[in-house]
């Protein structure tokens, strides 16, 4: 499972990228509420992608590798219970990679002090069986 993880004051995007296993190209000048992430609808690998705020979804038992990176200041992507903690820096994009073990739902853990609002970046992620995964996938809207 590969997915895309971009901090921002105060809030965790995460970008899935759909069935054609591509992520769609994004471009700064596309950002807008709407589309944090910049998504190109020009872009055909664009069209299959899901985005989700502060809320990551994974299937147990499969290595995952995440692409982190920050829109704006340092900020710190933890997931305690997977044993996982990297900064989001921005300008770069880093890989981290785990394989969850045990299904549950647990809280994204910021400890940067990443501005005033910090206490408000609070993220989740959902770690269920590939069953239920993929049903979960399947009901989310795709494209930009």
């Amino acid at each position: 499972t590969v997915v895309r993880v971009v901090g921002e004051q105060f809030i965790w995007d995460i970008q899935y990228s759909g069935r054609d296993g591509v992520f769609g190209r994004t471009r700064r000048e596309l950002v807008t509420n709407a589309n944090p992430l910049g998504l190109d609808p020009a872009d055909p690998a664009a069209k299959d992608d899901v985005w989700t705020q502060n809320q990551l979804n994974l299937p147990v038992g499969r290595p995952v590798i995440v692409h982190l990176s920050s829109e704006d200041v340092i900020h710190s992507f933890g997931l305690p219970q997977m044993r996982v903690k990297q900064d989001a820096i921005p300008g770069v994009e880093q890989r981290v990679w785990f394989t969850p073990t045990r299904t549950g739902e647990f809280e994204i853990a910021c400890s940067q002090l990443c501005g005033l609002g910090h206490y408000r970046m609070r993220g989740f992620y959902t770690i269920q069986t590939q069953a239920d995964f993929d049903a979960w996938l399947a009901q989310q809207p795709a494209g930009p």
